[in-house]
């Protein structure tokens, strides 16, 4: 978005730009399955439908609330030409960098990325998650392989750069949102949470029922919002997929990882 967008515009113009990103991607590999979780739950008999005010306030802190939740752990499986990936790890919202365990056919590697560069290496040892702060021999050697992230050519770099969207340093504008497309689903569970589930907006206008649809079925992103205003799943349709890419977050960490890469000779 350009930098002459509005602060009363930025939470609206930001949340699109997630959405604009899950569908730059071409279809690479088969679609993804939505996840037995995301597919369950009490559709209530009221959905879809416009936000209410309260609803509006905390889709508008839900990435604010990520970002100030200090590191939170991130998974998520994706396919990618004819791959089967499985992230398991850390987002550092403030310092923009993610740190996980990427697993595909039996081998794994350690990933860290930001929202320009992806960097790989060996794994340290065997673990689904890998601890934080990172072990100083996994980031201060020669061995990172690194390159561009490229969400519009790569399923999985589409998934890894909404990771880092789903924060931001402050509040959205929950006025806006209640002006546009965006609709709430239904009440589910996420870890035994009651959760809001909303379409998010396709566009930074007021809805226009002569060009948008009222149910909330053209949104390439959904959001699963507790009741503090946190965000527990993000959902992306990626590369034009009907099917849902759900990408779960957990606990916040008072620990932050990003200091251990700074001047890491092979990092990213």
């Amino acid at each position: 978005m350009s930098a002459q967008t509005s602060p009363q515009r930025r939470l609206v113009a930001l949340a699109v730009s997630v959405g604009l990103l899950a569908g730059t991607v071409g279809c690479a590999g088969s679609p993804e399955s939505p996840s037995t979780e995301a597919s369950t739950g009490t559709t209530a008999s009221d959905g879809p439908r416009p936000l209410t005010t309260d609803e509006a306030q905390r889709l508008a802190i839900a990435r604010f609330t990520n970002f100030d939740a200090g590191v939170r752990s991130v998974a998520f499986e994706v396919d990618d030409a004819g791959v089967h990936y499985a992230a398991d790890g850390w987002i550092d919202f403030e310092a923009g960098l993610g740190y996980a365990t990427l697993r595909a056919e039996g081998d794994g590697a350690l990933i860290a990325w930001t929202a320009e560069t992806i960097g790989s290496h060996a794994p340290v040892d065997d673990e689904q998650k890998p601890p934080i702060p990172p072990p100083v021999s996994s980031v201060d050697d020669a061995d990172w392989s690194t390159s561009a992230l490229s969400p519009a050519a790569s399923r999985l770099h589409a998934a890894l750069a909404i990771v880092l969207q789903a924060g931001h340093d402050r509040p959205d504008n929950p006025v806006l949102l209640q002006q546009t497309d965006a609709r709430w689903l239904r009440s589910d569970e996420v870890g035994g949470d009651v959760v809001d589930v909303v379409a998010g907006p396709t566009s930074d206008h007021a809805f226009d029922p002569e060009t948008s649809v009222d149910d909330g079925s053209d949104a390439t992103v959904r959001y699963w919002v507790d009741r503090d205003g946190l965000l527990r799943r993000l959902e992306a349709r990626l590369g034009g997929s009907p099917d849902w890419t759900a990408i779960d977050f957990g606990d916040g960490e008072d620990v932050r990882f990003a200091d251990a890469f700074t001047g890491a000779e092979g990092g990213p």
